[in-house]
């Protein structure tokens, strides 16, 4: 079915239906919009399109908006007068106006968890790509040159984790398979999981960033966490240490990042940043090659999980219409 012939088909919806403002698709481009759009009309939930930026010139129906990473803010909600459900189709919803939505009494519901394995392997892609200077040597060899330097093991170094939530606790996991020394945590909430596992809470993120071979930043960005990994700690980094951050970019000072990383105080690799798209004039951009990894925001970006972050938007949705509502942030 065309996105046309879906939304002709609204006049004809079931008497119970409820109407649902896409401002993204839940799943990108793992699943299409027409079978998004089939998927959610057999459950009565008539789609209204906004992909493009778009808005319906009214959106007074609206009961539901599907939102990835746009904005859900105070003027959004003040257009949608019925709306009672924000589902955030990802784990972060800090793009979301929590207090606005609260005021409303409009729940916000996201998707916990769906994407803990890409994450936490594609973590250790980069501390790879940083231990073996992989993409570095890649493109040697393209140049047409052979000899290389030694790189480095990850097993027997000791190895750091902000946040020991799930994505956190699958990060030590594989950490652990691959011999690591040793395994810090910080975290406000102490897992028994990351006991478990052979997992020590440092009670300083100073201690950390002393001691370790590399920090991996898994923490939920909140008022409290925004800028956490600033300069001061960064300065207690060694040149051979490794930050990895696949969580939040403002966790990270990024200004100060860029700065000691052109100074070769330590090295990097970064899946987020403050502004998305990175902008092409972002100093981060112009940081020596051999001291950072960067990719655009991809360790979520799985076809398994994207499939499966669709499954549980419209499970979201469902449930809340049930009045026995799921995963609800507020």
């Amino acid at each position: 079915a065309s996105s046309c012939a879906l939304l002709c088909a609204r006049p004809v919806a079931a008497v119970d239906s409820h109407q649902v403002l896409f401002l993204d698709l839940p799943a990108e481009e793992a699943v299409s919009q027409d079978h998004v759009g089939d998927m959610f009309l057999k459950s009565d939930l008539v789609p209204v399109w906004a992909l493009d930026g778009n808005l319906p010139s009214s959106l007074d129906d609206i009961e539901v908006i599907v939102t990835v990473k746009k904005k859900v803010d105070k003027s959004m909600l003040e257009r949608c007068p019925k709306l009672k459900l924000v589902a955030v189709a990802f784990t972060g919803f800090d793009h979301v106006d929590l207090d606005e939505c609260n005021k409303r009494g409009i729940k916000v519901a996201n998707v916990p968890g769906y994407s803990t394995d890409g994450v936490a392997e594609l973590a250790f892609g980069m501390i790879f790509s940083l231990l073996r200077d992989i993409p570095y040597a890649y493109n040697h060899l393209r140049e047409g040159k052979w000899s290389w330097k030694p790189g480095r093991e990850l097993k027997d170094k000791k190895f750091a984790v902000l946040g020991t939530g799930a994505i956190g606790l699958r990060v030590c996991e594989i950490a652990k398979a691959f011999g690591v020394k040793e395994i810090i945590g910080f975290d406000k909430r102490h897992s028994p999981e990351f006991l478990a596992l052979g997992g020590k809470y440092a009670s300083s993120l100073a201690t950390i960033f002393l001691d370790v071979d590399i920090v991996v930043v898994n923490l939920q960005l909140t008022k409290e966490t925004k800028g956490i990994v600033g300069s001061k700690l960064m300065k207690l980094l060694r040149p051979d240490s490794i930050l990895v951050n696949v969580a939040r970019g403002p966790l990270v000072d990024q200004t100060a990042l860029a700065q000691m990383l052109s100074e070769r105080r330590f090295r990097a690799a970064l899946d987020v940043y403050d502004v998305e798209p990175l902008p092409a004039d972002d100093p981060l951009r112009q940081v020596p090659p051999e001291q950072l990894v960067m990719v655009p925001h991809l360790a979520y970006k799985c076809e398994e999980s994207l499939q499966r972050r669709l499954g549980v938007t419209l499970a979201n949705i469902l449930a809340y219409f049930s009045e026995h509502p799921q995963n609800i942030a507020n």
